[in-house]
């Protein structure tokens, strides 16, 4: 292993942070390069963050479990509702503990940041914006803006979706006519969104506060170009989106870039566009607007793509850098951070060669899933802020003709790449849906591979989380209200400096708590039922249809998105339900519908 290598790491964002971590416990040289207004002390900027199972299981193996415990709730669903808090549809994600290991979480990105500078030493970072790079055969230099340069082996270009640095390699590699005719089209920007979270509620006022899981609800508003999502947190806070669909689906980068100089003015026309509408938990939107402080909200847009060009020469590209979604995309990077590192963890020298084919091998790792992730993040955008009779057909297709089965099928395939550290102790995958081995096959040393087929899995710390943890039971409940479980809610308490239970060898460089103290969440879980999907057996000559028309041939594992999948049911159960309904054999199974929902689902291939 080259450890003695230098990598420069441009971005200190949740990605960055990530690669730093696992760079510092592979004992490799590395700087983070990020302007000082990334860190904001208490301030909370950005609202909430996601993060999936697939991640959790790094996190969970740096020891820091129990603290996004702390910090974070439990998702359990996402409910869309109309302006007049009619009940729209839902998508179930409490089953994701008990197949996946772990629940989708939610908290302040705030906090999770400060979580993870904990576990990095703060000579590691240096201040500065980055504005280029320029590389050569055996080092590659970054500028900052205020003229300072850095020189290193390899450059991480964690920089966000606007990248400085993807910019400069795209041009090196333009100018010598090595970019694919893909990577310099302008980045698909479909909604303006305000990010905000509220100071501490009552939740006397607010009784969603007391639910141990966190419903994500989105309100749609009509005739208006608005769609509102609220993400209630663990410390009674209320984490808020409000998303504005963009006229055009493309817009300059450099335009794009100026997204954090925002007039005044535009920030308050959305903020006034929707503070009188109905809100899920009671009242008007704009009481929850009034209770946000105006520097706890934050303007960015929803970018959506997937780069071909990953790297060039000495520098990579890592996270919203590469491909950028909607929906969860901080989990991609940490998930981006995890592979580069363990393949950096195996690199030999730094010689140029060597450098590349570990840059390509991360690429063939990742980009799959990375593009199976924008593409699933384009159809939930369209599906909750979609607007019109096509954003309207999907929505029936996922929320009423969906099979469970096939969603849980293209969730399994979502979440069976959960990667870990190879160099450190393990955890154990508590999840019933195996993940895929993400070691290498082809590693350059035997000592690494024997090293990482020798990791210890921390029994004592899964015995002793597991113990904590909830047993999910699930009770019947309305359409109208997926949240059926109220638990008392334990009042504000001090809490100690973060501890590392489950990994003793990763170092805590920072002793401070954050002021903002959160309790610790209740972890016995009660949970409604989530409602019958209505059964499509009825719908069979819509689907032969559908299939016959030639929508059918990418694999879903490829394009996994839900209007994909309902169409993917297998050809032999269409034909034994067809032989059902011929021979008259068991007329008590077959489900009679209205002429109507075979139309719905003939008129999505019209659309």
């Amino acid at each position: 292993m080259a450890t003695d290598i230098k990598v420069i790491i441009a971005g200190a964002g949740l990605g960055g942070l990530s690669a730093a971590i696992g760079l510092e416990l592979a004992g490799i040289d590395y700087i983070v390069l990020e302007p000082a207004s990334e860190f904001k002390g208490d301030v909370l900027v950005g609202g909430a963050v996601q993060v999936s199972p697939t991640a959790m299981h790094f996190l969970h193996q740096l020891g820091i479990y129990e603290e996004i415990q702390k910090i974070s709730k439990p998702v359990s669903g996402y409910s869309m509702n109309e302006h007049d808090m009619n009940y729209v549809g839902r998508i179930d994600v409490s089953p994701f503990k008990e197949r996946y290991g772990y629940h989708t979480e939610v908290m302040a990105r705030s906090h999770l940041h400060a979580l993870l500078v904990q576990r990095i030493p703060p000579k590691r970072f240096v201040t500065g914006k980055v504005l280029g790079m320029l590389q050569g055969r055996d080092k590659v230099t970054v500028r900052c803006s205020d003229g300072a340069t850095h020189e290193g082996d390899i450059l991480i270009a964690a920089d966000g979706a606007f990248s400085n640095i993807r910019h400069t390699l795209y041009w090196s590699l333009d100018e010598k006519n090595r970019l694919p005719k893909a990577d310099p089209i302008c980045m698909s920007v479909d909604l303006h969104i305000i990010s905000g979270c509220t100071k501490p509620l009552d939740p006397e006022k607010f009784p969603v506060l007391l639910d141990t899981m966190s419903e994500i609800q989105s309100v749609q508003l009509p005739g208006k170009p608005y769609t509102i999502w609220f993400m209630p947190l663990l410390d009674n806070r209320i984490a808020w989106d409000i998303a504005r669909d963009v006229p055009k689906t493309a817009i300059r980068q450099g335009e794009s870039s100026k997204v954090n100089i925002w007039r005044p003015e535009d920030i308050e026309e959305m903020l006034n566009a929707v503070k009188d509408c109905d809100c899920p938990y009671g009242g008007q939107i704009g009481n929850l607007l009034d209770t946000t402080p105006p520097e706890q909200m934050y303007m960015h847009m929803s970018e959506e793509r997937c780069c071909e060009t990953w790297y060039g020469g000495r520098t990579v590209l890592l996270g919203d850098a590469c491909h950028k979604g909607f929906y969860q995309p901080a989990s991609e990077a940490i998930l981006d951070a995890v592979t580069l590192v363990n393949l950096l963890s195996m690199l030999q020298d730094d010689t140029r060669e060597s450098i590349a084919a570990v840059f390509k091998e991360y690429h063939d790792r990742r980009a799959p899933l990375a593009k199976a992730a924008v593409d699933q993040s384009t159809l939930l955008r369209q599906v909750f802020s979609g607007k019109g009779r096509a954003a309207s057909l999907k929505r029936n297709v996922v929320f009423n003709y969906m099979p469970e089965k096939v969603r849980q099928m293209l969730d399994d395939k979502r979440h069976e790449n959960r990667p870990q550290l190879w160099f450190i102790p393990q955890v154990k995958d508590r999840g019933i849906v195996q993940p895929v081995s993400n070691i290498s096959s082809s590693s350059p040393s035997d000592t690494t591979t024997a090293a990482t087929k020798a990791a210890v899995v921390s029994n004592t710390t899964s015995t002793s989380t597991e113990s904590r943890e909830a047993t999910v039971s699930r009770t019947s409940s309305s359409p109208s209200s997926p949240r059926t479980s109220r638990t008392s809610w334990t009042s504000v308490v001090s809490r100690p400096a973060f501890t590392m239970p489950s990994a003793p060898n990763v170092p805590l460089f920072s002793t401070k708590a954050p002021s903002q103290v959160v309790a610790k969440r209740e972890l016995q879980v009660t949970i409604g039922e989530t409602d019958k999907r209505s059964s499509i057996s009825s719908s069979d000559s819509g689907i032969a249809s559908l299939k016959s028309s030639g929508m059918l041939t990418t694999a879903a594992a490829e394009v996994p998105t839900d209007v994909i999948a309902v169409l993917s049911v297998e050809e032999d159960e269409v034909e034994k339900r067809n032989e059902v309904k011929k021979n008259d054999l068991d007329a008590e199974a077959v489900v009679t519908k209205d002429q109507t929902r075979s139309e719905d689902v003939k008129q999505v291939v019209a659309v």
